[in-house]
């Protein structure tokens, strides 16, 4: 098995009982359709990749350029030169890559011969094989295609999970009224990534959508019902983006409401004290005015009862406003 840093990730063999025997770049150079269903995954970000591609013989120039360009198209599936031609967006397996960041994976498969194009970690491979290994895995090209998808399709599922469990944090801190200065910043950057993984899954669902009914001699009951399935998951996805979509809506507008009620309160706290100090500022003033005839002027005790004067009216008015439950 090749290393992921060169042109062909993986290369394999399928025995048609479940395993795989893993190929080398000379091998797939020799090989020919009589010696069974072969796989190639390739890794378009190495400079051999497109060379390889270019000169093989079983592909035509149109599928080259699909394998070679598939940010060209959107997620697609049809029929192309007796093979089937697979644009699909799945989650970027790059270390610490966002939810996303959706890549593209394409597939080209014929009845014995499939290459699948990737330019960054879009398959996990582990799964697939290690069923190889056990001798359960994919016989043939249908079962290899419907392994590929679901592969992908765990993938995107896990990714939404992630970003549930995500919303379901902030809500918990929402409900227990622990609101903070960056949950509106957070809703806000959950909700960019959720719309631009459902504009980029939404044409992969009608792309999975028509799979079904692509009429290929290779293709059985099995792969049509299998793939029905996957549209049927892929559906579901959208739809649990659709509602994480509402949920942050919901939220923020939740966390608006609070911002309003908590500026309304402490508005209302100013008003009440302003009215507070009203009559206690114009006691104040009217005693501080430089005119004859102010009480307590001569008296050497004028000071302090002017003083506990105007507080006794602050708490009249402080037990007043209690009274009318202002405070």
């Amino acid at each position: 098995m090749t290393s992921s840093n060169n042109w062909m990730i993986k290369a394999v063999l399928l025995d048609k009982t479940g395993g795989a025997t893993p190929l080398n770049e000379k091998q797939i150079h020799k090989w020919k359709p009589e010696d069974g269903t072969i796989w190639i995954h390739i890794n378009l970000s190495h400079p051999k990749a497109k060379l390889f591609l270019k000169n093989n013989t079983y592909l035509d120039e149109w599928t080259k350029h699909a394998l070679i360009n598939p940010s060209q198209l959107k997620p697609c599936s049809f029929i192309h030169n007796n093979g089937l031609l697979l644009i699909i967006r799945t989650t970027n397996l790059t270390p610490r890559s966002k939810p996303d960041d959706m890549v593209f994976l394409s597939v080209f498969a014929t009845k014995d011969h499939i290459i699948s194009t990737r330019i960054h970690p879009a398959i996990s491979f582990k799964e697939i094989m290690e069923t190889f290994d056990e001798q359960t895995g994919p016989k043939n090209t249908n079962e290899l295609i419907e392994m590929i998808l679901e592969n992908t399709l765990n993938s995107i599922a896990n990714s939404v999970s992630d970003m549930e469990e995500y919303l379901d944090d902030i809500e918990e801190k929402i409900i227990s009224h622990q609101p903070s200065s960056t949950l509106t910043d957070e809703l806000t950057e959950l909700m960019r990534r959720l719309v631009i993984m459902h504009r980029f899954l939404t044409p992969q669902r009608d792309a999975l959508e028509t799979l079904p009914y692509h009429r290929m001699p290779w293709f059985n009951k099995k792969t049509e019902h299998l793939s029905r399935n996957n549209f049927y998951r892929m559906q579901r996805i959208i739809e649990d983006i659709t509602l994480l979509k509402e949920r942050c809506r919901i939220n923020q507008e939740a966390l608006n409401q609070h911002d309003v009620k908590q500026s309304q309160k402490n508005m209302y706290m100013l008003s009440v004290i302003a009215t507070i100090f009203l009559p206690l500022s114009f006691l104040a003033s009217l005693f501080g005015m430089n005119v004859g005839g102010i009480p307590f002027s001569e008296d050497p005790y004028g000071l302090a009862l002017t003083a506990c004067f105007i507080a006794s009216i602050g708490i009249l008015l402080i037990y007043l406003f209690k009274r009318a439950h202002w405070l």
